[in-house]
């Protein structure tokens, strides 16, 4: 996967509805609503991901972990590591990952129990990638094995930025108490994800979008749809035709449901993947992880607040980069404002502006 540094680019990313006192008061008062959880465990943010780590084996052999939500099984990829983990095999199966339009195929493992101190998890028909395979060696740099969408239907999960730490709930567990704000998420095929109206800069009108909720894509959004690439690639600057048409990267204002974005970078894909299906793109890791969250699967929630440090002021959590799916060249368009000459990322909470605000900027 692709990443570069974008040196002309200021990132905002806004919240909805959110002053800083606000959230700073919210913050206090949510810890009267703390459940107890069945587990705490320690996370690491890399490229805006979450990464954890569990033991597995009667070595127990430390393998660290990506969470992501737009997979369908676990996969663990062949290692040295692993290889000391004793494990049966249960057939074959093929496995896609669209956002790097890739499918591989592998063994079904029947069951790892995997740990963390006193707490098991058993994960069960992971797919076992061997390590000459192309996904596995573009993959398993950064980690030895990914949990899916196993471990969300299992737990209600909540991902704390601030205290970089991952607390795991009885699956159904409540948790709007803790948090400002509750996006639906819609469960196809056992697929999570979202559902909002917007008009981006190179549409006319509103329309409706179907998107992936993938936090194992490190970027913001990717756009999968023939139409809008070609009305992006005709608005604003004049597109490059040839090698530097495989995409476009956009800044763009962004609401789904109670949530406004601001100058979000959104890759823009020339080539639409037989993955996609019929979504029209993803929503990555990084709009997510700025915020402290949390995924209830069985209620079909995304709860969210943002992260405030102790002296009130937003707390930047994700890194700054723009990544593009699968190595892919792009454009740049023109769709953001005069920026300093230094790479920037600031992250600020303000209240959601109005609709004749809004139309106002349109």
């Amino acid at each position: 996967m692709k990443k570069i540094i974008i040196h002309c680019v200021a990132v905002f990313f806004v919240f909805a509805g959110l002053q800083t006192a606000h959230s700073t008061m919210a913050a206090d008062k949510k810890n009267l609503y703390r459940l107890d959880a069945i587990a705490e465990i320690p996370i690491n943010f890399v490229n805006n991901r979450v990464q954890v780590v569990f033991t597995a084996g009667p070595g127990k052999t430390p393998l660290t972990f990506l969470l992501d939500t737009g997979a369908s099984s676990s996969v663990f990829f062949q290692s040295e590591q692993l290889d000391t983990v004793p494990m049966a095999f249960s057939g074959v199966s093929k496995l896609s990952f669209p956002a790097i339009d890739a499918k591989v195929t592998g063994k079904r493992i029947v069951s790892i129990p995997l740990r963390f101190e006193d707490f098991i998890f058993e994960s069960k028909r992971g797919i076992y990638i061997p390590a000459n395979d192309k996904v596995s060696t573009q993959l398993r740099i950064e980690y030895d094995a990914i949990l899916g969408r196993e471990f969300f239907q299992a737990f209600t999960v909540e991902i704390d930025p601030a205290e970089k730490v991952m607390r795991l709930y009885k699956a159904g567990t409540d948790l709007r108490g803790n948090f400002e704000v509750s996006q639906r998420i819609y469960l196809e095929g056992r697929t999570p994800h979202i559902h909002f109206v917007s008009q981006m800069p190179w549409e006319r009108r509103s329309s409706r979008k179907t998107m992936l909720l993938d936090t194992g894509y490190p970027g913001s959004m990717v756009i999968w749809n023939k139409k809008h690439f070609s009305l992006a690639s005709n608005a604003g600057q004049t597109l490059e035709k040839g090698i530097n048409s495989a995409g476009i990267v956009s800044f763009i204002d962004l609401t789904f449901g109670k949530l406004y974005f601001e100058h979000i970078p959104v890759f823009i894909a020339g080539k639409v993947p037989a993955q996609a299906k019929k979504r029209d793109g993803l929503i990555g890791a990084s709009l997510i992880s700025q915020y402290h969250h949390a995924f209830d699967f069985t209620n079909e929630r995304l709860l969210l607040s943002p992260v405030v440090g102790k002296d009130g002021k937003a707390v930047q959590v994700i890194d700054g980069l723009i990544y593009t799916p699968d190595k892919e060249a792009f454009d740049l368009k023109a769709y953001y404002p005069a920026v300093p000459n230094y790479p920037t990322l600031t992250v600020r909470i303000r209240p959601k502006p109005s609709q004749k605000a809004l139309g106002a900027e349109r």
